[in-house]
């Protein structure tokens, strides 16, 4: 990941020292596959699989472009998914990203390729739903967390289609009294987004 940020900052400085340069806007609108990896509680219980849900990504973004090199803020919302981590308990999250870009864009301009990443930060909703028996506990935790990003795609004048492998860091749930008086320790995973997205630029 080090080796990435040192990327994408020598991206930027390469950018900056080119005068000529063209601004863009995009649109994008995708689809996601939510990963909770490694679930686990605060109280050190592990479970034993990594749930996936699909969902689906909007995003928007503000870039520059020159000599096959852009840099973009990028703005996205990840719908809500629902993940099943044991047999009780059940989790929701959602996640609000701001990410800074850098992409190389090698090939003509009716035709080129999207290679790089990004990094920034996630804001992540998740809300737990845990019944066991009679006994239930409902909860909601937001965790503000840095993340990173890699991009590949492929491009066609004002059109692309990108693959982003999405990376929020650990977030954690709700957690507190359950209906029957006992502690609640919080669920926590890592927040890893797949998604594939078509992007309109003007």
């Amino acid at each position: 990941m080090r080796v990435l940020i040192i990327s994408i900052f020598v991206s930027l400085f390469s950018f900056m020292s080119v005068s000529v340069s063209e601004e863009y806007t995009n649109i994008s609108l995708g689809y996601t596959k939510h990963i909770a990896e490694d679930p686990h509680d605060s109280g050190g219980t592990t479970y034993f699989s990594d749930p996936e849900d699909n969902g689906f990504v909007l995003g928007f973004a503000l870039g520059q472009k020159s000599d096959g090199l852009s840099t973009e803020i990028e703005t996205s919302y990840y719908s809500e998914v629902s993940q099943k981590l044991t047999s009780d308990v059940t989790v929701d999250v959602s996640t609000l990203a701001s990410m800074f870009n850098a992409t190389v864009t090698p090939g003509e301009n009716d035709f080129y390729g999207i290679l790089g990443g990004g990094v920034g930060f996630g804001y992540s909703m998740v809300d737990t739903s845990y019944k066991s028996g009679s006994t239930t506990f409902n909860g909601d935790e937001t965790t503000f967390n840095f993340a990173y990003q890699l991009i590949l795609g492929l491009g066609a004048d004002n059109y692309e289609l990108v693959f982003k492998h999405s990376n929020f860091g650990e977030v954690e749930g709700g957690s507190g009294k359950t209906s029957a008086g006992g502690t609640y320790n919080a669920d926590e995973f890592d927040s890893i987004y797949n998604s594939i997205a078509f992007r309109i630029k003007y």
